[in-house]
């Protein structure tokens, strides 16, 4: 028989060849396997210099091997060598701070990045939005931890929605509900190369999942109602306030500073799901009745019938719902309000926050000395009756554009109260008020909008709801509505899109949409040649040389070798009066032309260039023999016969 201290060793030795054999995968792994790694950030290069890029992949280690729907978080570069004119900002939170339902500029962080480049034109800012949808404070923790590697200079926090059905929610193991302590050592574990070898070569195996009536609100509910006077509400919320000061004190460790809002809802949006208790299960025609007394304006009984049954359960939420209604249909906004919101907080698919949520929001930011914006109080203050409703939301909780507009504003504003940018930098405190062109919202990105929240309410769990449509209206253009409909089904990339609405909105003369669609990708990537060169294009189609000239030199500037932009400055250098300029970049536009074996058309149109600069000094003769070596590339060049013409009259 082995004695204790013989069984103790074979156990040490057993385990210590077990985690030993482990150590050793792993490292064989990452040595043999890279293709495994699933980094935030990724190391990229970007218009010839090294660079950062945001995973939009990265989500997946949160859900299930083989779930349907990953959501994903926006592609994001930033510059790898941070230098001191970069001011860099890090926006933290689920779909609202995504975006939801727009994917372009449309969201808080981009409204944001517009506010302050116009506040503060010598600073450069970088923004790295990774709000994404379904994701709750488990995650943004777990992200807070490696986006701290990355040098921001500000974090802005937006989140509580999905704190129920987030991952390790409502809907989390045995284990991380009896320890939460042990969530963020699963979220590390799934970092290990083991771990993503066997999720992707044994567990992610071919499943036939319908996938034909799933969307991400199924998904990560899987319908589960939550009670709000439950132990498992409770927990949610404990786990949320501990989550909650967890990410403060990571930031506040190594003097990064933060700014938290609490969270907006849409009062007016019923309960999804409300339960009739044993209580009112004897009244359900009664409860129905008071619905339809209310669309007929039959307040007083409908008020008097919900009042009795309220007395009999005061949390069922329909209930709350339509007391709410009635009351604000009397013009009773306190009482109306008090209802409206007790009816979102009972409601049992717990897809909005309840008031507790915001509660710890704010007792935590106070207890934590840490700066603190109302989003809730904004957007009551903005409504008429103080009730936030459809005017400035989508849907239950997705902000409509002017929402996401206040509430990028707010934090703008409360950047500049703290001084977190330095001050004698600031050009104004007044901020671009809220105008689709200005801010650089383009009509693809609202149309998106339209089609994302259109197809997500015709689906569980939406009834009979009938979303706001903004752009994508009957008398749309029917080429634009293609486009945005192939962006939808992902036929086309959201940056080909982009192009294509804006030659579109050439084609119709609707020169400052195609403008403002440029801007959207300029903000996104300023380092872009490309939108600046086209900004250019559609200015001359205007007839405003000035600013062309201007797009075409930033073109330029950022790519020296981008023969079009060569030839049309020198075209508009010529109408402009400035010869010698023209002729400079002419000069290289013919460089460039050769090098790249570029078509006869093209070098044709160069000479013509030439001829004119040419013409224009005074130098008649090497004009003509410009103008011939145009025509013998492209003999129909009209405007050079007519430019030869005249010119032959002059020399006589």
């Amino acid at each position: 028989m082995l004695t204790s201290k013989k069984r103790f060793l074979f156990t040490g030795i057993t385990l210590f060849l077990f985690f030993s054999t482990i150590a050793i995968v792993e490292i064989l792994l990452r040595i043999v396997a890279p293709n495994l790694e699933n980094p935030l950030i990724k190391q990229t290069t970007y218009n010839g210099r090294d660079a950062y890029e945001v995973n939009t992949d990265y989500l997946k280690k949160y859900f299930p091997v083989g779930s349907p729907i990953i959501p994903g978080i926006k592609p994001t570069i930033f510059s790898k060598q941070k230098t001191d004119n970069v001011f860099r900002i890090v926006c933290l939170g689920s779909s609202s701070m995504f975006g939801t339902p727009y994917q372009l500029t449309t969201n808080i962080a981009s409204i944001g990045r517009k506010q302050l480049r116009h506040i503060y034109p010598d600073k450069k800012f970088e923004i790295i939005n990774l709000g994404a949808s379904a994701i709750n404070s488990n995650v943004v923790l777990d992200i807070s931890k490696k986006i701290i590697d990355y040098d921001p200079d500000l974090v802005l926090v937006y989140m509580g929605h999905n704190e129920f059905y987030g991952p390790d929610g409502v809907g989390a193991s045995w284990i991380q509900k009896e320890f939460p302590a042990t969530i963020p050592w699963k979220y590390e574990f799934q970092d290990l190369r083991l771990i993503q070898a066997v999720d992707r070569y044994v567990l992610a195996s071919p499943k036939n999942i319908p996938t034909s009536d799933m969307n991400l609100m199924k998904q990560v509910s899987q319908k589960n109602t939550v009670s709000l006077h439950s132990a498992a509400a409770d927990r949610i919320f404990n786990l949320f306030e501990s989550n909650l000061n967890d990410i403060i004190s990571l930031f506040s460790k190594h003097n990064i500073p933060i700014i938290i809002s609490d969270l907006t809802s849409n009062l007016m949006f019923p309960p999804f799901v409300y339960d009739t208790s044993a209580q009112l299960q004897p009244y359900s025609s009664q409860l129905q009745m008071i619905k339809e007394d209310y669309e007929k304006k039959d307040f007083a009984p409908a008020l008097t019938a919900a009042q009795h049954l309220y007395l009999l359960d005061s949390t069922n939420a329909f209930l709350n719902f339509w007391m709410g209604k009635i009351y604000l249909a009397n013009n009773n906004f306190n009482d109306a309000k008090y209802f409206l919101t007790r009816a979102r907080d009972e409601d049992l698919l717990k897809f909005r926050a309840p008031s507790k949520i915001n509660e710890i929001i704010k007792r935590v930011a106070q207890k934590r000395n840490v700066p603190f914006i109302s989003a809730d109080s904004l957007f009551s203050s903005l409504s008429a009756t103080g009730i936030a409703g459809d005017d400035l939301f989508r849907e239950h909780l997705h902000p409509n554009a002017r929402g996401y507009y206040e509430i990028a504003s707010l934090f703008v504003k409360e950047i500049i109260k703290q001084c977190i940018v330095s001050p004698q930098n600031t050009q104004s405190n007044n901020l671009l008020p809220f105008n689709e062109d200005s801010l650089g919202l383009p009509w693809l990105d609202l149309a998106y909008g339209d089609i994302s929240i259109r197809q997500l309410t015709k689906q569980w769990p939406f009834q009979e709801y009938k979303p706001q449509m903004f752009v994508m209206t009957h008398d749309a253009d029917s080429v634009l509505k293609q486009i945005a409909l192939d962006i939808y089904t992902y036929r086309t990339s959201l940056t080909e899109g982009c192009y294509n609405t804006a030659l579109r909105f050439r084609q119709l003369h609707q020169y400052q949409k195609a403008l403002t669609t440029y801007a959207s990708l300029i903000d996104d990537y300023p380092d872009l040649y490309y939108p600046y060169y086209l900004s250019g294009a559609v200015y001359k189609d205007m007839g405003n040389l000035k600013q062309a000239a201007q797009y075409y030199e930033i073109s330029i500037h950022l790519n020296p070798e981008y023969l079009f932009a060569r030839i049309d400055l020198g075209l508009v250098d010529i109408n402009e009066g400035k010869i010698d300029e023209a002729i400079v970049h002419l000069d290289t536009a013919k460089r460039l032309a050769e090098k790249e074996h570029a078509s006869p058309l093209i070098l044709a149109s160069i000479y013509y260039g030439l001829g004119g600069a040419y013409a224009n000094k005074g130098d008649i003769q090497h004009a003509l023999s410009l103008m011939d070596q145009t025509l013998r590339l492209a003999p129909n060049y009209q405007a050079a016969h007519i430019l030869r013409n005249n010119l032959l009259r002059y020399k006589k």
